[in-house]
């Protein structure tokens, strides 16, 4: 086995370009399947929502294929946001600001668990969204940051798969049981494609690192 093909083995799957090309094409589907619903049901907030996060996932996975890294960046923030606002729709606007969480705490121990749920991803995309700028942006960085931000994500992954679980026995109609789950795949695409992204980077920081040093040894030797 040769060095750059042991090197691909033990890499991580975020730094293939195939499982990045993989998480935009499942959220670009699983968007399409949302807009369908979402035209359905005439929801303008939905389709704007829909809409614009898909946009922003391809536009961010072709700046990066062709290397324009600042907007990558930029895009990826983007990203967050849209996830922000969707979700502080969600659980301030409709659940909370509405008084629809009545509805489901009478539902029992799945009702409190989808309320639990529907607060605890907004509450990570705040983290996330935050220590993506403080990682991104910051002179130096944040590497603190960076673990927090995983955690995060990976916290919030959990929840997702949670929200699956529950949203199944909640006794919705079928169509509303698709339009939210077509909605947490797109969400978990994303930030999968978020993932694969800032692990680019991190390779690409590294890479370049490593050359720096090499040229700094290669003129000590001189």
């Amino acid at each position: 086995m040769t060095d750059s093909s042991a090197a691909k083995k033990k890499g991580s799957i975020f730094l293939h370009e195939y499982f990045m090309a993989a998480a935009c094409f499942l959220a670009v589907a699983a968007s399409l399947g949302s807009l369908i619903f979402g035209f359905k049901d005439g929801n303008s907030f939905a389709i704007f929502g829909i809409l614009t996060k898909l946009v922003t996932a391809v536009a961010m996975y072709l700046a990066f294929r062709f290397y324009k890294w600042d907007v990558a960046k930029g895009l990826m923030g983007g990203i967050l946001f849209c996830m922000l606002y969707q979700e502080a729709h969600l659980a301030l606007g409709e659940l909370w600001g509405e008084q629809d969480f009545d509805a489901y705490l009478t539902a029992g121990v799945q009702g409190s668990l989808y309320l639990a749920a529907a607060g605890m991803t907004f509450l990570m995309t705040v983290i996330i969204t935050v220590n993506h700028f403080f990682i991104s942006y910051a002179s130096h960085g944040n590497p603190k940051n960076v673990i927090l931000n995983r955690i995060a994500i990976v916290f919030k992954l959990a929840v997702y798969l949670l929200l699956f679980a529950v949203i199944g026995r909640l006794g919705f109609p079928a169509a509303e049981l698709w339009r939210n789950a077509l909605q947490y795949v797109t969400d978990i695409a994303l930030l999968l494609l978020l993932v694969s992204t800032e692990s680019q980077f991190d390779s690409f920081n590294a890479l370049r690192r490593e050359l720096l040093k090499e040229k700094r040894e290669a003129r000590k030797a001189r």
